[in-house]
C-alpha cells in the first residue's frame, strides 16, 4: 500500500503554489526581527504577524535564543503548532528541541496539541545526537510495495503534495510489506508504464540496483561522503534490520556542509562558534582561553631560542632570518593540515588510510621545500654575501618544510583517532611543533656549521 508516513488528521489549509514557496527567503525577515527586538516592539510584532504560517518555522529557526524567547511570549501555541504541522519532520524536531532549551513550559503545551503519531515521531527523531545520520532524516516520503499500481502512486503524489507542501518529491521508495527497502525509482521512469501496471512489473522491466542507504546511527561524515561521492539528491535511512526509517535530502546535507565549514573556520582560529553566538562575556572568555594557549606555545619556542643565545650573539644575522624559518614552515604545515581536516570532515580518510595521505603530502612538500630552500638560499647569499649562511638557511628551510608538511597531515588523523576534534586542536599543535622544530634545526645547524 502506498504510504508517506504522515497522519492525515491535521486541519487542511490552503497552500501557495510551489513556485511561491521556493521564492520565499526567511533570512532577511529573521535579520529584520533581530534588529527590531527590544527596540521597536510594536513594529517587531507587526512584522512577525505578517509571516505566512507556512513559512513561520523557517523564520523562527534562524532567530537567536533571546529573540525566539521574545517571540514565544507573544505568539499563540496553536499558531506555532499549525506552522509545525506544515513542515518536514526533521525541521519540526529541530524547532521543538530549540523551544525545549529556552522555554520548557511552552514546549509542553506544544506537545499536548500533538496527536499520538506526532509525539512518537518527535521522540523517535530527537533520540539521535547531531553527529548521527538519524538526526538529519525526515519521515515524510512516498513508499510503495510491489503490488501497488502506477495509479496508486499517482494518487499518493496528489495527496502528498496537498498535505506536505514543503517536502520534496524526488524518488519513490519500494519496500516489502514489512518495510524492508528493496529499491528506489525515479518518478520520470514511471510515466513509461500503464496506470494498471504494478511496481513489481516496473522493477522487472527496469531491473534497478539495490539502492544506497545508511544506518540511522551512522556518523554524519559518512552521509556527507556518500552525497559527495555519488552526487545524490536523496539517501534512504534504514535500521539494523534494513527497515526503511526515513530519508535525508540534499538541502539538509548542503546546510550541514556549510555549517561544518563555518565551524572549522572558527575552530582553526581558536574561536568557539557557539560562544560567539552567546553573550559578550562568553565570547570574550573563550577567545582569552585560546590566546593563553597560544601564549604558552610561543613561550616554549622562545625558550628554544634562548638556549641558543650564544650562537645568535656570535652571528647576529641569524636573528634576522629566524621569523622566515617559522613563518614558511607554519604555512606549509597549515596547507597540509587544512586539506586533511577537510577530507576528514567529508569522511574520505581516517588513520588506517594515512599512508597514501602522508605519501602525497610528503611528495608535495619535498618539491615545494626544495624550491623554497633554493630561493631563500639565493636571496640570503645576495643579501648578506655569505655562502655558509646561505647553506644553513637552505638546509633548515628544506628540513623544516618537510617536517611541518608531514606533521600537518598526520596531526588531524591522530587527533581524530583518539576522539579529539581535529579542527580545534590541530592548529595549536602544528604551531608549536613547526615553530619549535624550525627554530631548533636552524640554530642547531648554525652552531654546527658557522661557529
Amino acid at each position: 500500500m502506498i504510504k508517506y508516513n504522515k497522519q492525515s488528521d491535521k486541519p487542511l489549509q490552503p497552500h501557495p503554489p510551489i513556485s511561491q514557496k521556493e521564492r520565499f527567503n526567511p533570512t532577511p525577515i529573521a535579520k529584520s526581527l533581530e534588529t527590531l527586538v527590544g527596540k521597536r516592539i510594536g513594529l517587531f510584532f507587526a512584522e512577525l504577524s505578517k509571516i505566512p504560517t507556512l513559512h513561520l518555522i523557517d523564520v523562527l529557526l534562524l532567530l537567536s535564543k533571546e529573540t525566539l524567547y521574545q517571540v514565544l511570549q507573544r505568539i499563540s501555541v496553536r499558531k506555532v503548532y499549525e506552522a509545525m504541522s506544515l513542515i518536514p519532520s526533521d525541521d519540526a524536531t529541530d524547532f521543538m528541541q530549540q523551544v525545549e532549551n529556552i522555554d520548557k513550559e511552552y514546549a509542553k503545551k506544544l506537545q499536548t496539541l500533538m496527536n499520538a503519531h506526532e509525539r512518537h515521531e518527535f521522540f523517535e527523531l530527537s533520540q539521535y545526537n547531531e553527529h548521527q545520520a538519524g538526526a538529519y532524516m525526515e519521515v515524510e516520503m512516498l513508499t510503495a510495495t510491489l503490488d501497488d499500481t502506477i495509479e496508486d502512486v499517482k494518487n499518493a503524489i496528489r495527496l502528498f503534495r496537498k498535505d506536505e507542501p514543503l517536502s520534496y518529491i524526488i524518488k519513490l521508495f519500494v519496500t516489502d510489506r514489512q518495510r524492508h527497502l528493496l529499491a528506489t525509482l525515479h518518478f520520470s521512469d514511471l510515466i513509461l508504464f500503464d496506470a494498471s501496471d504494478t511496481i513489481r512489473q516496473v522493477m522487472q522491466k527496469l531491473q534497478p540496483h539495490h539502492p544506497l542507504s545508511i544506518l540511522q546511527t551512522a556518523p554524519i561524515e559518512e552521509v556527507i561522503r556518500l552525497f559527495n561521492e555519488y552526487d545524490l539528491s536523496v539517501l534512504a535511512v534504514v535500521d539494523n534490520d534494513g527497515l526503511l526509517k526515513g530519508r535525508i535530502l540534499f538541502d539538509d546535507v548542503y546546510e550541514l556542509i556549510q555549517d561544518t565549514h563555518t565551524d572549522q573556520v572558527y575552530k582553526m582560529a581558536g574561536v568557539d562558534d557557539e560562544a560567539e553566538e552567546q553573550s559578550f562575556y562568553s565570547a570574550q572568555r573563550m577567545r582569552l582561553l585560546w590566546l593563553f594557549v597560544n601564549l604558552a606555545t610561543i613561550l616554549i619556542a622562545s625558550f628554544v631560542i634562548e638556549s641558543f643565545k650564544e650562537t645568535i650573539a656570535s652571528y647576529i644575522t641569524l636573528a634576522v632570518l629566524l621569523p622566515l624559518v617559522a613563518a614558511i614552515g607554519g604555512n606549509a604545515g597549515m596547507q597540509a593540515m587544512t586539506v586533511t581536516i577537510r577530507r576528514i570532515s567529508l569522511g574520505e580518510i581516517n588513520l588506517s588510510q594515512a599512508r597514501p595521505v602522508l605519501k602525497r603530502e610528503s611528495a608535495i612538500v619535498l618539491i615545494n621545500g626544495l624550491s623554497i630552500a633554493l630561493t631563500v638560499a639565493l636571496i640570503t647569499y645576495l643579501w648578506f654575501d655569505d655562502a655558509m649562511l646561505s647553506l644553513v638557511i637552505g638546509l633548515a628551510m628544506f628540513i623544516n618544510l618537510f617536517v611541518a608538511g608531514s606533521i600537518g597531515a598526520l596531526i588531524p588523523l591522530l587527533l581524530k583517532r583518539i576522539g579529539i576534534d581535529p579542527a580545534i586542536a590541530s592548529s595549536i599543535l602544528l604551531t608549536t611543533t613547526s615553530d619549535i622544530f624550525g627554530f631548533f634545526i636552524f640554530l642547531f645547524l648554525a652552531s654546527l656549521i658557522l661557529l
